[in-house]
């Protein structure tokens, strides 16, 4: 029997009792479980398991005819749940008309369009994240900026020019501490006064 061609990642959760699937969304990989099946296979087996207790068998044994079951009924029984498992699956599922990709409806699945995001992406969706990005630029550029010699430099008040970021300027050597004094007489004196206005000695 060929089985129903569905969503490219399927895990088979299968046990000795039974039959379960995890089916993953063929674009982000979030994923759906389709219900437990008990295995007609282990029922018969147990029952022989408990037949044996009340009336052992002799030749083939208990254990071959558990064997047999197995190997006659699990296959066919595994591509039935199969299949069943994947139309529970089909119904959470969206298939894309675009690209014939199944995904899930919740993340990438456009519904105005009817397709998957990748084939109809959502405007408002792709607004946002353009926003968000131009946003992380702008923080990466304005802290590159901060950093940068230039930003830390000051225009120099004696001259004008964009003086550096050392102690005096690079255009015209006056000094660029903001608070400064005559060594004569202590006077408070402005960046760009070469001698004091008090007692003329020269800064």
């Amino acid at each position: 029997m060929a089985l129903t061609q569905f969503v490219s990642n399927v895990k088979d959760l299968s046990d000795e009792g039974g039959y379960k699937f995890r089916f993953h969304c063929d674009k982000c990989g979030d994923g759906f479980e389709s219900q437990y099946v008990t295995g007609s296979a282990n029922l018969l087996k147990t029952a022989v398991d408990l037949f044996s207790l009340f009336r052992p068998l002799g030749g083939y044994g208990t254990q071959g005819i558990a064997k047999s079951i197995d190997r006659g009924l699990r296959g066919k029984e595994r591509d039935k749940a199969y299949e069943t498992a994947v139309h529970q699956a089909m119904v959470f599922f969206k298939k894309c008309n675009g690209c014939g990709k199944w995904v899930c409806p919740k993340s990438c699945w456009n519904h105005a369009f009817g397709m998957c995001e990748a084939c109809a992406p959502n405007a408002d969706e792709e607004k946002t994240k353009k926003s968000a990005q131009q946003l992380a630029q702008k923080v990466v550029s304005d802290t590159l900026a901060s950093n940068s010699p230039e930003a830390k430099s000051i225009s120099c008040q004696a001259c004008g020019h964009n003086a550096g970021d050392g102690k005096f300027c690079e255009h015209c050597g006056a000094t660029m501490a903001q608070d400064r004094s005559c060594k004569g007489c202590g006077r408070a004196l402005k960046p760009a006064t070469k001698f004091c206005p008090d007692c003329g000695a020269k800064t």
